[in-house]
């Protein structure tokens, strides 16, 4: 059975409804095991209490490459991406928040039935994958402080995601037999780049962008964005988790903001279901598999095609014949309200 990033709630759901209103979320290799656990409250205030923090995935991810060596560890998201996961799902917030709001309070909410020019934003490589729109309150419908989005394809090119695994036997070695399912797609940081590519496109076609061709490196992109403000009497505002690159940038009258990423974990989050949807798909997608009570989740899987990949979907093993009639019940009665 497969669910789309916004149908995960209805998986959670489905684990209440059969008595699992704390939900221990793990990797299925022994050295890594418990991430984090889902206390499942109201809506909006649930809770997510870290098995393995900053420090302490990283310690595992140090066993697993004692134990077994590059091919396993190297499946492993770094412990950077594993924070920017929380990240981008909403559950932690970037380490200099209220500076990113006086940013866009600043130089956002264009008035432009007096004549001012329209405000795009634009980002770099390193925060793509992250769903920086979201992550920095960019979508909002109610009040948006931007008119759209200015995409560099050097940003594009530079998310690297067409490397392939082609050996699983390392892999099921060292983590279990669900990872047979990891054959030919993209492995390691691969995925990574996979979303923030899925990221790129979804903010082009899905949203108001501008597309213009630069090529890759950052002096390059910068001048592209300086020249597509220069032609197109659009404002843009750029940001990025890279010191230079937003130094640069303002070298060249660019408005530039940098996204600081926490330096850890807490042992405690609180968010909402949604968020924890989106947490659990991109977790899924770094690690390639994770176990829930009674389901396993493969943010990859052979034979998952681009389709999959644009839907956002996850493909979920149910392990209790009891869960996966509760699934299919609420994903009808969504798919008919949807209709």
């Amino acid at each position: 059975m497969q669910l789309a990033r916004s149908r995960l709630t209805v998986l959670l759901n489905a684990l209440y409804d059969s008595g699992e209103t704390t939900i221990p979320v793990s990797h299925p290799g022994s050295d890594v095991g418990e991430l984090f656990r889902i206390e499942l409250g109201g809506p909006q205030s649930s809770t997510v209490r870290l098995s393995k923090d900053f420090q302490t995935y990283s310690d595992a991810r140090s066993a697993v490459n004692s134990s077994y060596g590059a091919p396993a560890v190297n499946e492993l998201p770094s412990p950077r991406s594993y924070l920017s996961a929380f990240l981008a799902g909403g559950l932690l917030s970037p380490g200099n928040d209220s500076e990113i709001a006086d940013f866009l309070d600043r130089y956002g909410n264009p008035d432009l039935n007096a004549g001012a020019d329209p405000v795009l934003a634009g980002f770099d490589t390193n925060i793509m994958p992250w769903r920086p729109a979201h992550m920095l309150g960019l979508r909002s419908t109610d009040e948006p402080v931007i008119n759209g989005f200015a995409l560099a394809t050097g940003i594009r090119d530079e998310l690297d995601w067409g490397g392939k695994r082609k050996d699983t036997q390392s892999l099921v070695e060292a983590f279990g037999p669900e990872f047979e399912a990891l054959w030919n797609q993209p492995a390691g940081a691969s995925r990574e780049g996979r979303l923030g590519e899925l990221c790129y496109r979804q903010l082009r076609d899905q949203q108001y962008g501008d597309e213009f061709t630069t090529d890759t490196g950052d002096e390059e992109i910068i001048e592209g964005y300086d020249e597509y403000e220069r032609e197109t009497r659009k404002e843009v505002l750029l940001f990025s988790n890279d010191r230079d690159f937003i130094e640069r940038a303002r070298s060249h009258r660019i408005h530039a903001q940098r996204v600081e990423f926490p330096e850890g974990l807490p042992r405690k989050l609180t968010g909402s279901w949604q968020e924890i949807q989106d947490t659990l798909y991109l977790l899924s997608i770094l690690f390639g598999v994770l176990t829930l009570p009674k389901v396993t989740l493969y943010g990859v899987w052979k034979g998952k095609g681009g389709m999959a990949w644009h839907d956002e979907k996850l493909e979920v093993d149910c392990r209790s014949p009891k869960v996966e009639p509760l699934i299919k019940r609420d994903n009808a009665i969504i798919e008919a309200h949807d209709q």
